[in-house]
C-alpha cells in the first residue's frame, strides 16, 4: 500500500506494513493527514477558546491536498489530523476538553463490544454531530474521560449520549472518504491496537489497496 504524509510526520505511515512512500499524493493510495497544532476555529465558523493555538498557514496548505485528494483514495487523519478531516467535512471542534493530554498515558476506546487502549495526546477533539447523520459514522469512542468539553457551539448532550469521538468515518457526498482517528496508533506499532487500525485502513481505503 502507497501511503503519503503530509507534513514532516512520516511516523504515521508506519501504521501500514511494508508501506511505500510515493513523492507526490497523487500516487498515494492513503493520504495521511498527522498531528501538530489546533486548527484555526475561523476555519469551522467558530470563536477560539482560549487555550486554542492554531497554525493558520498550516491549514491552508492542507485543505488545499485534501481538495486534490481523489474518489479512490482514503484521507486518513491521526490526532490532530483527525480534527482537521472533521472540519472539511462541515464538522466542528471542541476546543478544549480535560483529562486526554497525558503523554505516556492510555485510556480505552471501544465499539460496545470490544475494546482497546489508546494514546491520549490531546486537548482538542472531533465533535461530528452537527452533521447530517448519514455524512459520518462514530464507530468507536470513550466513555466520557473529560466531563469537561469547551468550545464555541458546542453541546455536551450528544457526547454525554454517545461517548467521545475516537475514530471516526467521514463519507459526505462530493468528498473523499475520511477515516479520522483521534489518538496516537503509530507510537503503538506492534500491539493489537496498531493492527486493528491497519485492519480498519484496508476496509475503508476505496482503492482496496
Amino acid at each position: 500500500m502507497k501511503a503519503y504524509v503530509v507534513g514532516s510526520k512520516k511516523n504515521c505511515a508506519d501504521l501500514i506494513p511494508g508501506v511505500v512512500m510515493p513523492e507526490t499524493q497523487e500516487e498515494a493510495d492513503v493520504v495521511i493527514f498527522s498531528g501538530g497544532r489546533d486548527v484555526a476555529p475561523a476555519m469551522y465558523g467558530c470563536l477560539p477558546h482560549p487555550a486554542t493555538d492554531a497554525d493558520p498557514e498550516r491549514d491552508r496548505l492542507e485543505a488545499e491536498v485534501f481538495a486534490r485528494i481523489r474518489p479512490d483514495q482514503l484521507a486518513l487523519g491521526i490526532c490532530r489530523g483527525a480534527q482537521m478531516l472533521c472540519v472539511l467535512n462541515g464538522g466542528i471542534l471542541v476546543q478544549d476538553c480535560k483529562n486526554h493530554y497525558l503523554r505516556g498515558a492510555f485510556h480505552d476506546i471501544t465499539d460496545g463490544r470490544q475494546r482497546y487502549p489508546m494514546t491520549s495526546t490531546h486537548h482538542q477533539m472531533q465533535y461530528p454531530f452537527l452533521l447530517p447523520p448519514n455524512d459520518y459514522t462514530l464507530l468507536w469512542w470513550a466513555d466520557r474521560l473529560s466531563g469537561v468539553w469547551e468550545g464555541d457551539r458546542i453541546d455536551p448532550a450528544p457526547i454525554l449520549e454517545r461517548g467521545e469521538p475516537e475514530i471516526v468515518v467521514y463519507h459526505r457526498p462530493g468528498k473523499p472518504v475520511c477515516l479520522a482517528v483521534q489518538g496516537h496508533p503509530e507510537r503503538m506499532l506492534c500491539s493489537p491496537t496498531a493492527a486493528f487500525i491497519y485492519r480498519l485502513i484496508c476496509e475503508y481505503a476505496p482503492s482496496g489497496a
